[in-house]
């Protein structure tokens, strides 16, 4: 059995399941007994074998339910690694060899100022991949409660600079996504 559905939440529902199938069982039980005394009919016999019935199909239906809850949760974290794998790419490419990685940290920095103010016209006229992951992505319904803001240049590290204004470009990507009018 699975850690999470050890939570209180989740033993609630198990409580619930089991009382309603003892419930069930109890009540199919009273009306066999129904059945087998003088002024019993062959509609308490039938009740008598659909209690037990229900019974099962709760149970049935709350493992059916357990298993689908494991189901969306692998995908989800599937999908989680994948927009991970993606964002991390688009932050940091993979480093390529020969005269163009020799450019050294300016154009890291370039890239992220081309990223940053691209910003717009990105939003306005968005390309194939990102109009597939906007589509992919679940709408936030958050709150932004602030906005960082970052140095154009930091002389002792420009790689964090260069991090740090890919992520401030994301956020503000993220801050104009949340203002658009949903359709």
């Amino acid at each position: 059995m699975d850690r999470r559905f050890l939570r209180p939440g989740w033993i609630f529902g198990h409580v619930l399941v089991l009382a309603a199938a003892l419930t069930c069982l109890r009540l199919g039980w009273w009306q066999w007994e129904r059945a087998h005394e003088s002024d019993g009919t062959a509609q308490n016999l039938g009740y008598s074998m659909l209690w037990p019935a229900f019974a099962a199909a709760f149970i049935y239906m709350w493992i059916r339910f357990l298993k689908l809850e494991k189901i969306k949760q692998a995908e989800d974290d599937e999908q989680a690694d994948r927009d991970l794998a993606e964002l991390l790419t688009e932050i940091d490419p993979p480093v390529e060899s020969g005269p163009a990685a020799t450019a050294g940290a300016g154009a890291i920095n370039d890239r992220v100022d081309d990223r940053a103010e691209g910003a717009d016209a990105d939003l306005a006229d968005p390309g194939a991949d990102r109009a597939e992951r906007a589509a992919r992505q679940r709408p936030s319904d958050g709150y932004v409660l602030s906005v960082a803001t970052v140095d154009v240049e930091d002389p002792d590290d420009p790689e964090l600079t260069a991090y740090n204004q890919a992520l401030a470009a994301l956020a503000e990507e993220d801050r104009r996504r949340a203002r658009r009018p949903r359709r």
